[in-house]
């Protein structure tokens, strides 16, 4: 039974027989209910009665919260361990004469750009004759271009070019333009 029942029961009690309580019984029960509540103490109690779950939430958080720190610090290693062997990979593959390092091999496959700046850039071409158009793509392919059909030279397009695509891809994008009959023969380029 709950304190406040309790008093209520008193007090009936009181009103029924009162001779059965003494004055300092009546005054003590009066002054228990004029003192403040302790609020605190009234929400654990009733948090005890009610709600019977917060300590295993508490808890559970708190398990959550170990794990999380757990895995951030785990990311974090892993995450240093890899970008150091990053770096001595690097350093390891870089020469240590500085003369073979001044001057790099020389490479047999020629490319306008580095390949990474090739696919994060795209060439537009904006109002742009055919043939100086397809100059340009095959010279990055390595091959050639021919023209069956002159007028086809003076054909004017807006196309944005991705040399990271394979001639194929390109030249099949190309061919979806109107008046444009490009065939591709053993790297020649033949514009019908």
């Amino acid at each position: 039974m709950r304190p406040n029942d309790h008093n209520q029961q008193l007090f009936r009690d009181m009103q029924e027989a009162p001779d059965k309580y003494s004055d300092q019984e009546i005054e003590a029960m009066i002054d228990d209910l004029d003192r403040e509540p302790d609020v605190d103490e009234a929400w654990q109690q009733f948090a005890r009665q009610h709600i019977p779950s917060v300590r295993p939430v508490n808890a559970w958080r708190k398990v959550a919260a170990i794990l999380i720190g757990i895995l951030t610090i785990s990311g974090l290693s892993i995450a240093a361990v890899h970008i150091m062997r990053q770096a001595q990979r690097t350093e390891s593959t870089q020469p240590t004469d500085p003369i073979a390092a001044a001057n790099p091999p020389l490479s047999t496959h020629h490319s306008p750009l580095p390949p990474d700046t090739a696919t994060i850039h795209p060439v537009t071409f904006d109002n742009v004759p055919l043939d100086k158009m397809l100059a340009e793509i095959a010279e990055y392919h390595h091959s050639e271009v021919v023209f069956q059909n002159e007028d086809a030279r003076q054909l004017r397009f807006y196309f944005v070019w991705y040399r990271q695509q394979p001639l194929d891809k390109v030249i099949e994008t190309l061919n979806h333009f109107e008046r444009v009959d490009i065939v591709i023969d053993d790297k020649k380029l033949t514009v019908r």
